[in-house]
């Protein structure tokens, strides 16, 4: 009987082994048969002879897309709205020279802008579109400083009736916490490698420091006069008055009986106010009885270099740096090493850009990420090109070292090259709110020191210190001997002064001003590549996450669509076999 009862546990065992194998095999055919339909499905457009491209970006200008928030790989909500920077640009310089596509028309009513650095970039991308002799119209409820930045290469400027023209410029606002903290009963202990490593002063302030104020002012200004200037050009505009204008906006408006859009149109940086049907007037005008075609839509019947190309790897470090895998906004270290195994795998690979957009963050995420790129250079000799997005400071400079060159845009902000530590502790807080109190023994001075409910004393502080002075000792050395440089340029480089671009350039810190295409283009120049492909890399979890997420929620973006489909399908296999 006990035997006859096990041979139905086993039966019964064996039997649910099996439906259960056949209901995952039945979920994982069934998703394949998704990316795969989905795949074909999506047939790219027909390109006709009179085509105008156009353009309604919906959020946000970005490098690379956020990691989606997941629990256990599965996305917890959609992914955010934001647009491929490389992406725009390709679709506008492939149409550039397709002698089907007549112009290009761009939408900004839902555009909502980016760094300086990105939104330089694209500005010039659509000013060689204009300039190649294609019409590029342009029109929006109102504008701020990144869209009119990009509107102001449009040949054609439209704005509503009830907009306006309204760039308010940079700004750099923080919130000071240090009275706050004080009254929590909190302390806050800073240590730093100078006045100008200013993000950990608002802990212990209560106001900008003068030393973050001068930093500010300076590299505010850098970006400012770049805005201007590119806005001036393009729009055939005195750069004076421009500056003017904006300074006395007030005045101008109330002369325009508070209409903007007319105060617009008398300065010169708008060409036409929509009042119902302008727009629409317009682009009749020029393009005649022409097809809209969306730019993502475009840019799937764009032909791809052939595979067997050698490859310029690029892989994109974007957000701040945390230690070990990513997460939403962060760059994880892991994956970005991850993403560089994989280009040191790659047979065809033959140099790799590393694109930068980050404000640094933890030390050892930088320092592996940095390792690795060490390991590729001189067991693969690849040449490594560096090419700094908006934002490519402290953390990320640190990285950007170990290149063979380094790119920036003017509206970069980089350097940043100092060290700052961070210590809350909240014994008085708990004392005078809670009634709580901390204590105990340890076998050394060290056991419990660092505990967030006892107050940070003498000798742990100079743990901090000391270990804030040797990591920014070591900084200093490696931008010595990546760059070059001697102590007096280091010196004057360093301290934790955040700079501009071009700034940069006159200090050593960057080789040249240049966007994306420029580093792609210098990479296989030091591979000696006259033709080539890019593929862009990532990290195995960057891209799971991404693939669940935009499989249940649907926008993916262009390239991700005809380029990467198969390489989904892989990756979806390699998950399954795990």
């Amino acid at each position: 009987m006990r035997h006859h009862n096990r041979m139905r546990l086993e039966s019964f065992s064996r039997g649910l082994v099996i439906f259960s194998s056949a209901l995952t095999t039945l979920i994982f055919v069934l998703i394949l048969g998704l990316l795969i339909g989905g795949a074909v499905s999506r047939r790219p457009p027909k390109i006709g002879e009179r085509t105008v491209l156009t353009f309604e970006p919906v959020g946000t200008l970005v490098d690379s897309y956020s990691r989606p928030s997941e629990y256990q790989g599965i996305p917890l909500g959609p992914p955010a709205n934001e647009i491929l920077l490389d992406e725009m640009i390709q679709a506008l310089d492939a149409a550039s020279l397709d002698e089907r596509v007549l112009g290009a028309y761009f939408n900004l009513d839902s555009f909502w802008g980016g760094g300086a650095g990105a939104i330089g970039e694209l500005a010039e991308a659509m000013l060689r579109f204009r300039e190649g002799g294609k019409p590029l119209i342009v029109d929006a409820d109102s504008y701020d400083t990144a869209a009119y930045r990009l509107a102001a290469a449009g040949s054609q400027v439209v704005v509503d009736r009830l907009g306006q023209v309204f760039p308010t410029g940079y700004g750099s606002w923080r919130t000071y916490l240090a009275e706050g903290l004080e009254k929590l009963g909190a302390e806050a202990n800073l240590f730093r490698t100078g006045p100008s490593k200013s993000a950990g002063e608002t802990y212990v302030r209560d106001s900008m420091s003068q030393e973050a104020q001068a930093d500010s002012r300076r590299l505010l200004t850098d970006l400012w006069e770049d805005w201007l200037q590119g806005v001036a050009a393009s729009r055939g505009v005195d750069e004076n008055v421009l500056s003017e204008w904006i300074n006395e906006y007030d005045r101008y408006l109330v002369e325009a009986r508070g209409d903007g859009s007319a105060s617009a149109l008398k300065a010169g940086l708008v060409d036409a106010v929509e009042t119902g049907g302008v727009t629409q007037s317009l682009l009749d005008e020029t393009f005649g009885d022409s097809k809209g075609v969306d730019w993502q839509e475009y840019l799937r019947t764009v032909k791809s270099p052939s595979w067997k190309l050698p490859t310029v790897a690029v892989v994109k470090v974007s957000g701040a740096l945390v230690y070990g895998p990513g997460s939403t906004g962060n760059a994880g270290s892991d994956d970005v090493v991850e993403a560089l195994q994989a280009v040191a795998d790659d047979p065809m690979v033959r140099a790799l850009v590393l694109r930068i957009d980050s404000p640094g963050g933890d030390v050892r995420a930088g320092e592996a990420i940095r390792r690795s790129l060490e390991e590729l250079r001189e067991s693969q000799g690849l040449p490594v090109v560096a090419s700094m997005g908006s934002l490519a400071a402290s953390g990320g400079y640190w990285i950007a070292l170990e290149s063979d060159y380094i790119l920036a845009r003017r509206e970069t902000i980089t350097g940043s090259i100092g060290v700052f530590s961070l210590s809350l502790t909240f014994e008085k807080a708990l004392r005078e709110w809670l009634g709580m109190r901390i204590d105990g023994l340890g076998t050394t001075p060290w056991s419990g020191a660092s505990h967030p409910g006892r107050s940070l004393d003498a000798r742990m502080a100079s743990l901090y210190e000391s270990s804030v002075q040797d990591i920014d000792s070591m900084f200093r050395s490696l931008v010595a001997q990546k760059r070059g440089l001697d102590d007096e340029a280091v010196l004057a480089a360093a301290g934790g002064v955040p700079w501009s671009g071009k700034r940069a350039l006159d200090l050593g810190l960057v080789d040249e001003l240049g966007g994306l295409e420029a580093a792609r283009e210098k990479a296989a120049e030091l591979a000696g590549l006259s033709q080539w492909r890019t593929a862009d890399y990532q990290g195995m979890e960057d891209q799971r996450a991404q693939m669940i997420s935009r499989m249940f929620w649907g926008n993916i973006d262009a390239s991700g669509s005809h380029q990467n489909s198969w390489n989904w399908i892989s990756l979806l296999l390699g998950w399954w076999r795990k």
